[in-house]
């Protein structure tokens, strides 16, 4: 029996110990998937995450709506609903959505008007005296500025002062090609000019109306900033201002503010809209302060290019004076009625004729009464050269009225 007990004893102690040895491999094996499990979970977790975030980047991507919230579930009739105004709206976003165009239209713009922007170079003599040998000598000088092709048989718009003094003018085509050109008229006091060259079939830049240009839209300057070597310069900005009036060389422009960047060499070239078309010809920028351009209407300068086409030179009726507006204060502390004081007489000029003097004050013209520059430019310009108009002057305390015919204005 004690043998029996001990083999029993014996048997089941190995039985214990089997059952050990499996219950640790259990354990081990089953804290082994336990980990996995618990790795699994956490990349889940921060999958679901990333997702979350990128969701919108990815339905942008493919063109997939994701205006529904978290958790909403679409119904038929919502998903029908959005693939309908997709069919309808194509390229636009989802109802009540601001859509914004992501192409950049300035390239289209400029693919579309540039074939229709010149170079123009003047070309001038210059004489001077060479004061060590006491001889005269001519230098030749050249110019640069823009052009604006405005009909297939070759006539250009551009400003005055570009060409102003030209002896030989040269028109430079998209492509380097060299054209002489003639001047057909130019018209100092708006710095508007017309050119031509004789060659047929174009390109012609389309004319907008400018009357319809409102601040805050695109505006795109097209020229040869500081020379032919950098034709084609193309820069892009907004319309800062309509209707700038402003006084240059003792005259009143009534031009478009741009910030695009307009340099020396962008006179004369065109000013764009987002459809393409000119709304202004660039003449000048204001010096000391950047984002400053200013552009010639293009509702100002077609009235004139179509008179420089055919008389060569614009009807601006002129008196002959150099003057002062008289502003209410100077006016008061030196016992002066309100009006425009003469401060120089042309020679040989309407006012001259009429007995004007410097120190003369203009008080009214054909009974109306005048105090500012702008009264007077109004008045002028209902009539034309040649009409007899009666002015009425303050002199030494004294009314005169005097009797002025109206001539042709002197570039």
């Amino acid at each position: 029996m004690w043998l029996w007990s001990i083999l029993l004893k014996e048997r089941k102690g190995n039985e214990m110990k089997d059952y050990y040895e499996f219950d640790e491999r259990y354990h081990q094996n089953n804290g082994g998937i336990w980990k996995y499990v618990a790795i699994a979970l956490i990349f889940a977790i921060l999958g679901s995450g990333i997702m979350f975030y990128l969701s919108p980047y990815v339905y942008e991507r493919l063109g997939i709506s994701h205006s529904l919230s978290l958790g909403d579930q679409p119904s038929d009739k919502q998903t029908d609903n959005t693939n309908e105004d997709t069919q309808q709206d194509s390229g636009l976003g989802t109802r009540g959505d601001l859509f914004i165009d992501s192409e950049n239209p300035v390239v289209d713009i400029a693919y579309k008007v540039s074939p229709a922007v010149v170079g123009i170079t003047n070309r001038s003599i210059i004489a001077f005296r060479d004061w060590f040998f006491g001889d005269v000598q001519e230098h030749e000088q050249e110019g640069f500025g823009s052009g604006i092709i405005i009909s297939e048989d070759g006539y250009i718009v551009t400003n005055a002062h570009v060409v102003a003094g030209a002896e030989e003018i040269f028109v430079i085509l998209q492509g380097g090609q060299e054209v002489q050109a003639r001047l057909i008229g130019a018209d100092e006091h708006s710095d508007v000019a017309v050119i031509k060259i004789e060659k047929a079939d174009l390109s012609v830049a389309v004319l907008g109306d400018s009357d319809k240009v409102r601040p805050g839209e695109l505006a795109v300057a097209i020229g040869n900033p500081l020379g032919h070597d950098l034709s084609g310069t193309i820069t892009a900005g907004v319309i800062s201002a309509v209707n700038r009036r402003l006084l240059i060389d003792d005259r009143y422009l009534d031009l478009i503010q741009t910030d695009a960047a307009i340099n020396p060499g962008n006179s004369g070239g065109p000013l764009v809209n987002s459809r393409g078309e000119v709304i202004g010809m660039n003449t000048l920028k204001a010096t000391g302060a950047e984002g400053m351009g200013f552009a010639i209407p293009t509702n100002v300068f077609l009235p004139l290019v179509e008179q420089l086409k055919e008389t060569g030179q614009i009807e601006r009726p002129w008196i002959g004076i150099m003057s002062h507006e008289l502003t209410e204060q100077e006016a008061s502390e030196n016992g002066f009625p309100r009006g425009i004081l003469v401060r120089a007489v042309v020679q040989d000029s309407p006012a001259s004729r009429a007995g004007i003097r410097p120190g003369d004050i203009i008080t009214g013209m054909d009974d109306q009464s005048i105090e500012t520059f702008a009264d007077l430019r109004n008045i002028i310009e209902l009539y034309k050269v040649g009409d007899r108009v009666e002015i009425a002057i303050w002199r030494d305390g004294e009314v005169l009225n005097m009797i002025i015919q109206l001539a042709q204005m002197r570039n």
